[in-house]
């Protein structure tokens, strides 16, 4: 799986844990979509041993908008970009796992708010498109 991403890097970092710095740097490294086990596999040795550890930082650094969660995939994705401001969607390659992270401006998000129901109060949402990126249309559209 890769990732790709179309923010530009604004502001300082923020300040992160070690452990924090850890989990970031091998999501960055990996440059795909990680679950929290996948994780926890890599950073074991730097002295990461158990579950909560990775969760904990994990959800540390989805609040700071450097970490992202597929939902459709149980799995963490760092994000290209500083100071995420929560407006974003993901179009995902069904056959290579290819993702890429797609920016919303207010109205949008202020439109897909606007479909729930009245019955429920909407605090954020999770936009996951699937489908084909180009090299796999290709190569499905290729005869063997």
């Amino acid at each position: 799986m890769s990732a790709t991403h179309h923010h530009a890097h604004k502001g300082p970092a923020p300040k992160l844990s070690p452990n924090q710095s850890k989990i970031l740097g091998c999501l960055r490294a990996a440059g795909e979509p990680m679950s929290a086990y996948a994780i926890l596999d890599r950073v074991r040795k730097s002295g990461i041993a158990h579950p909560p550890t990775v969760y904990r930082a994990l959800n540390d650094l989805m609040k700071k908008g450097m970490v992202h969660r597929l939902e459709s995939r149980s799995a963490f994705i760092a994000c290209g970009h500083r100071g995420c401001d929560g407006r974003f969607a993901f179009a995902i390659c069904r056959a290579c796992d290819k993702v890429v992270e797609i920016p919303l401006g207010e109205r949008d998000q202020a439109r897909l708010l606007g479909l729930a129901p009245a019955e429920i109060s909407p605090e954020q949402v999770t936009l996951e498109m699937a489908g084909l990126c180009v090299a796999c249309r290709q190569a499905q559209a290729t005869p063997d």
